[in-house]
């Protein structure tokens, strides 16, 4: 190929549209990272303006954490991926079982999470995909700098929503479906009996939580 054949208008005009649309493509993924970026940094504030609100008691700041957190959690979603192969033949009676006491499990265990952190900051994120991204969050934590993560999925949709949490690299979706599995094959796929056993390991981080505030008002 000549010079001149790459210079013809044709050409030009090929080569212009391209670099038009991976500029377009470029700003679009910047648009979806930013507001993924947003989108956590201001639910991870709101969580702490209410789990510091010392004008209302445990029990509310529990109800109004609980609220605001399945309004940015996909609950539904991430609770049928923790139960694998287990989800395809349940019941749907079952499945809600399943589904409302893994939102009271998932709540307790993001608000421990949270009280375990401080001064968290969102210092970036890396994009999956045109609609998944991965948020990076720096905090304080009880061994010094800590690092976690949220996957945000459906930015550019009417509603994104966080469907993964990652503490130290371990995501918590994953390791709760390896978890409620492995239970499940100890006790012959019953859903309502992982069920009971989310509400007791739930009952039991709200009993840590409830001590921790204690401890911290003396």
């Amino acid at each position: 190929m000549s010079a001149m054949d790459v210079l013809r208008p044709g050409k030009v005009l090929a080569g212009f549209l391209v670099l038009v649309a991976v500029g377009a493509l470029t700003a679009s993924d910047a648009r979806a990272a930013n507001s993924a970026e947003t989108f956590v940094q201001s639910n991870i504030e709101r969580s702490y303006a209410i789990l510091n609100d010392d004008t209302v008691d445990a029990s509310e700041r529990h109800e109004r954490f609980r609220t605001l957190l399945l309004s940015v959690v996909d609950v539904n979603r991430v609770a049928l991926f923790t139960l694998g192969p287990y989800a395809r033949n349940a019941s749907q009676g079952d499945l809600d079982r399943f589904e409302r006491a893994f939102a009271d499990f998932v709540t307790v265990v993001y608000q421990r999470g949270l009280k375990t952190y401080s001064s968290p900051k969102v210092t970036g994120s890396t994009e999956r995909a045109a609609d998944d991204v991965i948020v990076s969050v720096t905090a304080n934590s009880p061994n010094g700098r800590g690092s976690l993560a949220f996957r945000v999925r459906g930015i550019s949709g009417d509603r994104p929503a966080i469907t993964d949490l990652q503490v130290e690299g371990a995501w918590l979706a994953i390791a709760q479906r390896s978890d409620f599995t492995a239970y499940l094959q100890q006790h012959g796929g019953n859903l309502a009996t992982l069920a009971a056993e989310l509400d007791k390991r739930a009952a039991q981080v709200r009993l840590a939580l409830g001590e921790s505030e204690v401890l911290r008002r003396r």
